[in-house]
């Protein structure tokens, strides 16, 4: 009796595990495995925190270059980048997916992907509100729902919580520096324009269409910003502005570099970048009298 007790609890284990598995990605393609996702390629850094915080970070194998958040996934091979992947070492990983970024990755690298039959999951983030649902998705891959639930949960009230604290803020003009040569800024398909709104602060470029779009000096001038700011790394390229005394930015000593070093990560680990910006921005308006 006790064997075949042990015999029918390893038939239902194998065929729980077996259970396939159905996630729409942001592709909008319906994605079907035959069981849980154990060997996970990811492509991106967000996405590799996305699956970490889902539960699924010892099921990584894989990982592109920057996949510096938590500090766990540091430990796993890099297989590549936004440019270029390693195809033979990633089928060398035999992955159950590969999860890439749809608008980052080449799509000529995911293409040869496909056509050797590996399968490929879609992720797209660009606003805060879809952190959380990535989080779901990527645990429902690797069948860490509950993890992913939970911590989809936690990034939810921390994000509630910081609406909440600068709602109705007085409203400044931001001008977010990327790059200096040339000078970059974010539009409206970079997340960092959505924790700009929630910290009280318009983009001056939220109408360009482009994630990292080019900008020339005069436009920034015309659109004369109460802030310009940058992520970190880019301070003394501001200093440049300064030399534009009617800018309001540069009257009220809005102009500065914040550390926020994973600002510009769609993914869990934007929280402290995003509360960080709006402490800054707090400090702005006070300088500014607002």
């Amino acid at each position: 009796m006790t064997r075949l007790i042990a015999l029918c609890g390893l038939f239902f284990a194998a065929t729980a595990v077996a259970t396939p598995v159905t996630v729409v990605d942001d592709a909008g393609r319906t994605v079907t495995l035959p069981r849980p996702a154990h060997r996970i390629v990811s492509l991106a850094p967000n996405i590799t925190d996305a699956l970490f915080a889902a539960g699924a970070g010892a099921y990584v194998v894989g990982t592109s270059r920057f996949s510096d958040h938590p500090d766990e996934a540091k430990k796993v091979p890099v297989v590549g980048d936004a440019t270029m992947i390693d195809l033979e070492r990633i089928v060398g990983l035999k992955p159950d997916i590969v999860v890439v970024w749809k608008s980052g990755n080449s799509a000529a690298q995911v293409e040869k992907l496909t056509r050797l039959g590996i399968p490929v999951f879609y992720s797209e983030t660009t606003r805060l509100a879809q952190v959380a649902s990535t989080t779901r998705q990527l645990g429902r891959l690797a069948g860490t729902d509950d993890i992913a639930n939970r911590n989809a949960r936690a990034f939810e009230a921390e994000l509630d919580r910081l609406r909440t604290t600068f709602a109705g803020k007085k409203h400044l003009k931001v001008f977010f520096q990327i790059w200096d040569r040339p000078l970059m800024t974010v539009g409206r398909a970079q997340i960092i324009d959505d924790a700009l709104v929630l910290c009280g602060g318009d983009n001056i470029f939220a109408d360009l269409d482009q994630a990292a779009p080019t900008v020339g000096r005069e436009a920034v001038l015309a659109r004369n910003p109460d802030v310009i700011l940058s992520g970190g790394g880019e301070g003394e390229s501001l200093n440049a502005w300064k030399a534009s005394s009617f800018l309001g930015a540069v009257k009220h000593d809005n102009v500065f570099a914040i550390d926020a070093p994973t600002l510009a990560l769609p993914s869990p680990s934007i929280l402290p970048g995003v509360a960080t910006l709006c402490r800054a921005l707090d400090d702005a308006r006070t300088r500014a009298g607002r």
